[in-house]
């Protein structure tokens, strides 16, 4: 049998490590910094759990997830038909194809058309993208704490998105498609005046797709991916084998997937694609005898 003050020295022991602990963590937390560039000045900021508290966001915006920082005014921007989103540098392929994409969006949503070739329309009917130089060349595939960081600013004279990466043009442009409402009363659509300040609280943001026990076809990945995307989700994890089955076409050993229901090597290189240019990344899951997981 142990003594009382044996149990004693233990417990306190105990407590004095977990609070090293405590401490150590939150002094860690501390030192993230929030950079975003627009144009020559930049945004700092040190502890954003402080900057949450004593920033109270405003809630009269419908946005998932909410910005970190939002100011709103009473006015509003109206939407009208030829309306552009263009930019005052030359885009990368992908930030063309998701101007395309994010045009499509407001064009289904609000039956306007949406142009991103011509800019005839008025200042205050378009979208400006604007970004550091070195984004005309930046295809790559996203990587886990990457910047995705941006700046959306709309007013009466015009609507602005700054970013210094890619992946902050994309999360921003998902941010002003949720923005848009519907006034019922008029049958039109506008936009809060707001400024918003935004990057993500955490790095990882991920949803699990078990596919061996619950088979889904390509399009459901797809439209998986779009609902991230607009989501800012940044990682789709696909549980690709199990008893019920093996999901991804093997060449070498061709009866170990399904008949049927798997994605062949040409699927697996379309999902990847078409998640990396919604800065996703997709990560495979295997399991091995012994249920071991890699």
């Amino acid at each position: 049998m142990f003594r009382p003050v044996f149990l004693f020295k233990i417990l306190v022991l105990s407590l004095i490590v977990n609070f090293v602990l405590v401490v150590y963590f939150l002094l860690q937390s501390s030192r993230h910094n929030f950079r975003l560039a627009n144009r020559n000045d930049y945004y700092e900021i040190n502890d954003y759990y402080s900057f949450y508290e004593n920033n109270p966001i405003s809630t009269n915006i419908k946005v998932i997830p909410m910005p970190m920082f939002v100011t709103i005014e009473q006015s509003t921007l109206l939407l009208s038909n030829n309306f552009h989103i263009v930019s005052n540098r030359k885009l990368s392929k992908d930030l063309r194809l998701a101007v395309r994409r994010y045009s499509k969006y407001i064009s289904l949503l609000t039956g306007i058309s949406v142009d991103s070739k011509q800019d005839v329309s008025p200042a205050n009917n378009k979208l400006i993208i604007d970004y550091s130089t070195s984004l005309s060349k930046e295809d790559k595939y996203p990587t886990l704490g990457e910047d995705e960081s941006y700046r959306l600013n709309i007013t009466k004279t015009g609507s602005y998105l700054y970013a210094s990466s890619s992946t902050g043009i994309i999360r921003g442009l998902s941010t002003f498609v949720q923005l848009i409402e519907r006034n019922t009363s008029s049958d039109t659509f506008y936009i809060p005046l707001v400024n918003i300040i935004d990057r993500p609280r955490f790095m990882w943001r991920g949803l699990l797709l078990d596919v061996s026990r619950h088979w889904m076809p390509v399009t459901v990945i797809e439209r998986t991916l779009n609902a991230m995307e607009l989501s800012k989700l940044n990682v789709l994890h696909l549980h690709l084998s199990d008893d019920q089955g093996f999901r991804v076409e093997s060449i070498e050993y061709n009866l170990l997937h399904d008949r049927k229901d798997f994605f062949t090597q040409k699927d697996i290189q379309h999902l990847v694609e078409y998640a990396r240019q919604r800065r996703i990344r997709i990560i495979p899951e295997f399991d091995i005898p012994g249920h071991t997981t890699r």
